[in-house]
């Protein structure tokens, strides 16, 4: 009896539904037909696809279970947060989510710490030892150079990117095992569809490896050790399923009711691995031709992607975006329950909000054309050229960090006298061997943009765009700025942390006590936090509480360790947000075009990202300070109207500082300090408004136009100034005018 008439029998006897049995029996057809064409006599045909089916519906269970558990596992515990939470939380979940990210960021990066000091982008935005990095990736995809130490680099990496892994399947996702994989990588879309199917195809095949490469329908290779490739046409067929996914999204695949857009996080990352090279040679001349960077680009965009999407997972479970709309809908069950309709409009805008930040959190959403692909690419492109010629003076407006690091250590009761005399030199910090060694990577070691950031918050615009842009925050000295000052109050809290380690977590200073609580951590979490064998211990003998190299250091199991790492990196990251402002994710969901579902490329997209040019840090620096005066009672309390008078006192000075090293460079004399409108142009000046400031002294922004352009941000400015130099004067000289 055939396979076919088998299942059919089962179906008639009430064995397996008839919906899955006219699936086996479609894919025993399909797939017998397709051995027949290769060659197999069709009773071998017939029996390889009947193995196939078989083995399909064994993974697809499997799979399956594994998504239904981590599901279960998420929905109870968003059950337990909101029966157990007294007001609503969407918007505090998702920003510790954010300040999550954050950290297993740092902790991923210092896992590839030593091939960062090797290979990190110089000034001019190029990857040093640019041989050495060859020779990693080839060792990467388990090919022998003789170079010692890069094969000692690629070991870590590949023992860092199994961590991710884990993590990342432990959280609900669907990402197997391969042995020397090799390097991720990330595909341009644009110049995959320039190039066409048949070009891209007659390119890609040769490249792949067909021995490694799993037939998503079976998990078996396509290609048997020793055997022969697969047939043409098998290679066509697989080959254009992943062109027409980078083309026209995976979602294009099929029309399903009710289906959210885009592909599952669960699955993501094993998408992300449907073509695997040869050798490193196919996948840096792939990556050359499509992909979207470098090797150390690459590394590092699935550092921050893996990071993003494990947090998310073990927060809101296999399909994030699902998740959060189900918490909200607890939210609003429990608000019809409590009868109360003041409590329900509290928990409407609550959840409204959390949900357009993790829009903003997730990526918002991609280009729906090629079109708008490119238009994305080229006004992103512009706006960081921009970025360049408008911010020359960013790390002087960027003094103000003294005043808020100042703020920021005083309110957890730390000592700002020794955070600040460290920010400057006057005081020793921890050597960057020794930062090294306890798993911090400066941010612009691992990411060229990160201080750029701090002004500007965009897709990825051209490699030359984006070099020109960092260069120009590196050679004024923003980046070295904003890594020390973030690194000084790292160390500076970790050992803050460590010298209250003797006291149990109901003695710590109290706003201490309460940022902690805040994300989660527990007396005990603390107790095991503070062990002094799992402490980093500096070369002079002091010790810190850095939960980075607690990670490591800690034999606790890995979900207990990895729960604790969260909490307590997180209330760090929090901290120090507040004490260097790089950015607001809650700002953000306010005006973030990401936040109201604008794929990039549109009109108002482009025309919402020049609005919010140069307006980050001003932004993250107001939500952060009226936050923190709310949080001491209020604008016309004691403890908060106290706070703001030491805000405005320390600003005021910062930008009165400012302003007049401003006015030193542009060879100008120093303003008049006993007028009384240079402090008022010193306070907007100290109170991250810089441009503001310019427009007070000059009554224009530095691209020209008062308020309203500011407001509107350089590219309308830009556009009628070259419509101005290239239309209006060709008309008026066709006119016979000047």
């Amino acid at each position: 009896m055939s396979f076919f008439n088998c299942v059919a029998d089962a179906v008639d006897e009430g064995s397996i539904d008839k919906g899955r049995g006219e699936r086996a029996q479609a894919m025993w057809k399909d797939l017998s037909g397709k051995y027949e064409r290769q060659g197999h006599p069709r009773h071998t045909a017939e029996a390889m696809a009947a193995e196939d089916v078989k083995a399909a519906f064994r993974r697809e269970a499997g799979e399956v279970r594994h998504v239904a558990l981590s599901k279960m596992a998420a929905v109870r515990k968003m059950q337990a947060e909101v029966n157990a939470a007294k007001a609503p939380d969407m918007v505090s979940s998702v920003e510790r989510l954010d300040y999550r990210h954050r950290g297993l960021v740092r902790r991923f990066q210092g896992r590839v710490g030593e091939f960062l000091r090797e290979h990190h982008r110089d000034i001019l935005g190029r990857v040093t030892n640019k041989t050495g990095m060859s020779d990693v990736v080839r060792e990467l995809h388990g090919e022998a150079t003789g170079n010692v130490t890069a094969r000692a680099l690629a070991d870590g990496i590949r023992a860092a990117l199994e961590d991710m892994r884990l993590m990342f399947n432990e959280a609900g996702g669907l990402a197997g095992k391969l042995e020397n994989w090799g390097m991720p990588h990330a595909h341009n879309r644009q110049a995959v569809t320039k190039a066409g199917f048949d070009r891209w195809f007659s390119e890609v095949s040769p490249r792949l490896d067909w021995r490694k490469m799993e037939d998503n329908l079976t998990g078996k290779p396509f290609q048997v050790e020793g055997g022969a490739p697969p047939p043409p046409d098998v290679q066509r067929a697989v080959l254009k399923e992943a062109w027409d996914n980078i083309a026209f999204g995976k979602s294009s695949t099929e029309a399903v009711y009710g289906r959210p857009k885009g592909v599952a996080t669960y699955r993501k990352h094993s998408e992300q691995r449907v073509l695997i090279f040869k050798s490193a040679d196919d996948w840096m001349a792939y990556n050359r031709d499509f992909g979207t960077g470098d090797a150390f680009k690459s590394l590092m965009g699935h550092v921050h992607r893996m990071a993003r999407d494990i947090t998310l997972m073990r927060e809101f479970g296999p399909n994030p975006a699902l998740g959060a709309e189900y918490k909200a809908q607890l939210w609003e069950k429990k608000a019809r329950d409590s009868g109360n309709t003041a409590f329900s409009e509290k928990v409407g805008a609550d959840s409204k909000r959390g949900l357009r930040m993790l829009k903003v959190l997730s990526g918002g959403r991609a280009s729906e054309s090629a079109l708008q692909d490119w238009i994305a690419t080229f006004m992103s492109s512009t706006r960081h050229v921009l970025t360049s010629a408008f911010l020359d003076r960013a790390v002087i407006a960027s003094a103000s960090d003294l005043n808020t690091m100042r703020l920021a250590a005083s309110a957890i009761g730390m000592n700002p006298m020794n955070l600040i005399s460290k920010q400057v030199g006057a005081l020793q910090s921890l050597s960057k061997d020794e930062l090294l060694r306890a798993g911090w990577i400066a941010d612009t070691m691992a990411d060229a943009g990160t201080a750029l950031a701090r002004f500007q918050q965009d897709v990825a615009p051209s490699e030359i765009a984006e070099r020109l842009s960092s260069a120009s925050m590196r050679v004024q000295g923003l980046s070295q700025w904003t890594d020390r000052a973030r690194a000084t109050f790292y160390q500076d809290m970790s050992g803050y942390l460590a010298s209250e380690a003797h006291k149990p977590m109901s003695q710590l200073f109290p706003a201490l006590r309460t940022l902690l609580e805040r994300h989660g951590v527990t007396p005990e979490d603390w107790a095991m936090f503070t062990k002094a064998d799992h402490m980093f211990t500096a070369d002079n003998g002091a010790t810190f509480a850095m939960p980075i190299y607690w990670r490591e250091a800690t034999d606790l199991p890995e979900n207990v360790a990895d729960d604790i790492f969260f909490k307590m990196q997180g209330a760090i990251e929090e901290q120090m947000e507040l004490a260097v402002p790089t950015g607001s994710l809650y700002a953000r969901s306010f005006v973030d075009p990401a936040a109201f579902d604008l794929p990039p490329g549109t009109l108002l997209y482009e025309l919402a990202k020049s609005g919010l040019m140069f307006k980050s840090f001003a932004m993250t620096f107001t939500v952060n300070q009226h936050r923190q005066i709310m949080a001491h009672g209020g604008y016309l309390s004691a403890g908060g109207a106290g706070y703001a008078l030491n805000l405005a006192a320390g600003a005021v000075a910062m930008g009165a500082i400012s302003t007049q090293v401003n006015e030193i460079l542009m060879g100008r004399d120093p303003q008049d300090m006993t007028n009384p409108a240079f402090w008022a142009r010193a306070a907007m000046k100290g109170g991250a408004f810089g441009i503001v400031g310019d427009i007070a002294t000059t009554g224009q922004s530095s691209w020209g136009g008062g308020f309203a352009s500011y407001v509107a941000g350089p590219i309308p400015q830009v556009a009628q100034d070259t419509y101005d130099l290239l239309i209006k004067n060709g008309v008026e000289f066709l006119q016979g005018k000047d």
